[in-house]
């Protein structure tokens, strides 16, 4: 595979500008064919650490006043 091959990444909840998009080379994420020998394994890991920047969440408790703790 070369390294120069553009990936591109999307992220999207649904609703219109609520997405995220990048291209990427297979060197600029660090491709390396003698170690990754499954690509799509590769740029599943990758999406998913590139996706963990954009993503903001969580949970929490609430309380019988209705406030979150």
């Amino acid at each position: 595979m070369n390294i120069k091959q553009k990936v591109h990444f999307s992220l999207s909840i649904g609703y219109r500008g609520a997405d995220w998009k990048d291209d990427f080379t297979l060197e600029e994420l660090g491709y390396n064919p003698e170690r990754d020998k499954d690509l799509n394994a590769f740029l599943e890991q990758e999406w998913k650490e590139w996706a963990a920047n954009y993503i903001e969440g969580g949970w929490s408790f609430i309380k019988e006043d209705g406030e979150t703790k």
